[in-house]
This record gives C-alpha cells, sequence and structure tokens, in this order.
C-alpha cells in the first residue's frame, strides 16, 4: 500500500485514520508524521534526537504524538493543527519511554511508560504528564532485548475501561477506573507479546505482534486467530488500524528481517472501528 525509505529514517511505529479517511503514521526515527494527504510532517524542528512513537486524534481530526527525546524541553505528547502545525501540548520528563497514547471519553490524555513500566495521564489544568498507575504488570523483564525491555506498550480506552499490551510479559491487562482513578486491573489475556492494537464494534482485538511477525485476532470467547505473517510481508509489525476495508498494519522494519518499512492493508472482516474521539478545549 506504501512503502517507506530505511535508509531515511522512514520507521513507521503507529497509526490512526482519520474522520475524512486521511492515513497518519509516526515514522519513529526520523521523528516526523506521514500523513497520506500531504505527505511527511517533522513534529519536533530543533531536536535531532526526537523519536515519534504513539499517536492519536480528536474530534477535530489534530493529532497528538508521544515524543521521546533526552532534551526535556522536547520529550512528551505533541499536538497538531489540521494544517500541520505542531506545539508541545504536554511536558514529561527525558526518563520516560513514552510509548502508545488514548483518550478517555472525557478527554483525559494518557500514555505508556514502556520503560518504567508505567501509566502517565494528563490531568485537568496541568501542563506535564502525572503518574496514574505503577504496577509489576507494567513493566519489563530485563533491557537485554528490545521486547524484554519493553513493558506497557499499546494503551485504548474501550466501554469505560483502559486496555494495555505489555510486550515484554505477553500480556493483555484491562484497568477498570474509579473517580478517575485506577481500581481494578485484571489480566485478560497471555502468550502474546504485542504491541499496539485496536478494537471492532464486536469485542474483537487485533494486535501487531512484531515479535512473532504476526497480526492475530483475539475473538471475545478468547480464541486466538492469525490474520498474518511474514509470508504476507509482514516486517516488524508494530500498529493496525481497523477501516471498512479491512486492517492498516505498519511495519517498522527496524525489528523485521528485510528492513523493508511500509504500510500494509489486510483484507479481513472487520466489524465497525472503536475509538474514543473526545471534543477536548482547545
Amino acid at each position: 500500500m506504501k512503502s517507506f525509505d530505511y535508509g531515511a529514517r522512514e520507521t513507521p511505529e503507529n497509526i490512526v485514520v482519520l474522520k475524512d479517511g486521511t492515513i497518519c503514521t509516526t515514522l519513529l526515527a526520523a521523528g516526523t508524521v506521514w500523513r497520506s494527504t500531504t505527505g511527511a510532517e517533522r513534529v519536533v524542528r530543533r531536536s535531532d534526537d526526537a523519536m515519534a512513537v504513539g499517536l492519536a486524534s480528536d474530534a477535530d481530526d489534530r493529532l497528538y504524538v508521544a515524543v521521546r527525546s533526552q532534551d526535556e524541553a522536547v520529550a512528551g505528547i505533541w499536538r497538531s493543527d489540521t494544517a500541520g502545525c505542531w506545539a508541545r501540548f504536554a511536558a514529561a520528563k527525558a526518563s520516560a519511554g513514552l510509548n502508545g497514547i488514548t483518550f478517555d471519553d472525557e478527554g483525559t490524555l494518557f500514555a505508556a511508560d514502556s520503560v518504567n513500566g508505567e501509566i502517565l495521564y494528563l490531568p485537568r489544568g496541568h501542563d506535564d504528564l502525572q503518574l496514574w498507575l505503577a504496577d509489576d504488570r507494567l513493566k519489563p523483564t530485563s533491557f537485554d532485548d528490545p521486547v524484554s525491555g519493553t513493558g506497557v506498550n499499546g494503551v485504548k480506552f474501550v466501554d469505560g475501561s483502559l486496555y494495555v499490551t505489555n510486550t515484554a510479559q505477553a500480556t493483555i491487562l484491562r484497568i477498570e477506573p474509579q473517580a478517575g482513578r485506577p481500581s481494578r486491573t485484571t489480566e485478560i489475556h497471555s502468550g502474546v507479546p504485542a504491541d499496539d492494537f485496536a478494537f471492532d464494534a464486536f469485542g474483537n482485538i487485533y494486535l501487531a505482534v512484531h515479535p512473532e511477525n504476526t497480526v492475530q485476532r483475539i475473538a471475545p470467547d478468547g480464541v486466538v486467530t492469525v490474520l498474518a505473517t511474514a509470508d504476507d510481508g509482514l516486517d516488524g509489525p508494530t500498529a493496525v488500524a481497523v477501516v471498512e476495508e479491512g486492517i492498516l498494519v505498519t511495519n517498522l522494519g527496524i525489528l523485521g528481517t528485510r528492513h523493508a518499512p511500509s504500510l500494509l492493508r489486510l483484507s479481513v472482516k472487520v466489524g465497525a472501528p472503536v475509538l474514543p474521539r473526545p471534543k477536548l478545549p482547545s
């Protein structure tokens, strides 16, 4: 569907589809966001080490990107307007291993910190990310390789609960908030070292599983189906998006075997996508 230039550090990590059908992906190593309509946009213009990781959008189709950087003036969540002008929306510590981001139905932003094994959030009235939940079930297992060193990874709010993957521990957790704070955490599946994921309206979870070079579906009854493998063109898949035509997949390329970063479309029967698009204050 779309090939990227590995030599130019164009490594797609996350994906969002806007209401008009525009496909947006973060290009991790390049620190840019690519839109299917206008091409690549540099998020942070003054930083060479900035990595564009997690991606989300709101009801006005503004994009939000989790940016990792050793520069504390850069690290955090950056927001664009529809014209592609970027500004920092929320600050983060340089030590934060920001990854997936999402909003709840009230418009509160949540972010995975894969390195420290924490979930961060942006309380109303604040301009920097705060700790929401620290739990051993969110932590990496070691730092010997990229898989074991990546704890909580993808995050999605669905039906009032926060669902997260832990790549190192190969688990999916459901976290139920109460009065805005984490209440009960339940492991709902294990054995799949997933990166990011998406739901459809039938309750199926679609997961990008880069350690196994697969895209998998977990049905509401727990049945796991492998939908695609390296034979179908996967090369380090890191995120998926559910669309009417099937599933879009980002191939990071770095974690794959062929160094062939790309955006693929899998023709799979799916339900309507489930994605919170809260109306946020300006």
